[in-house]
């Protein structure tokens, strides 16, 4: 039991260090964003998709050793928290794995919080560049149309000219 204990401290303890270099993904996609630059923005996504794959990865072992740790436990893996194993009391690395806990939980709330802050942005920006051109639109159409907002026509907006067809 205690290398389970053991392997899932390192798992989590492997998991921070990449939420860690995530964040500092989101940091550097804020930066690129806020500065329009596509190009870099572009490099942050294919760093973040790779980052994503390895917490997905890193997730898969933590869940195969809940469920170990379930079994030995005689639980349901379902019913089976981080948090109920560190109030275990026979459990060596419940300090270790406490602190592995609170910091998750940090980082997966500045996680959310640059997240939601990227969105924003981006939502805000969107929005603006729809506005932009639905504007330009508008007033292309004002400036093409020979009716005024009243419906009158207007006098001497487009000049017609006649050709001569004989020779």
């Amino acid at each position: 039991m205690r290398n389970l204990y053991k392997n899932l401290q390192d798992v989590l303890e492997q998991k921070i260090k990449l939420y860690e270099n995530f964040i500092q993904l989101l940091n550097e996609e804020w930066k690129c964003v806020s500065q329009y630059s596509y190009d870099d923005l572009q490099n942050i996504i294919v760093k973040k998709d790779d980052q994503v794959m390895q917490m997905q990865a890193l997730e898969n072992s933590r869940s195969s050793l809940m469920k170990k740790i379930a079994g030995d436990l005689k639980m349901k893996p379902s019913g089976l928290t981080l948090k109920k194993i560190i109030q275990l009391q026979d459990n060596p690395y419940r300090v270790n794995l406490s602190s592995c806990r609170k910091k998750l939980l940090s980082n997966i709330k500045k996680i959310n919080i640059l997240s939601n802050k990227i969105k924003s942005f981006m939502d805000y920006s969107a929005l603006s560049l729809k506005k932009s051109i639905a504007f330009i639109h508008s007033e292309d159409e004002k400036a093409n149309s020979p009716y005024e907002a009243n419906g009158q026509v207007i006098e001497g907006k487009f000049q017609s000219k006649m050709v001569s067809v004989d020779a």
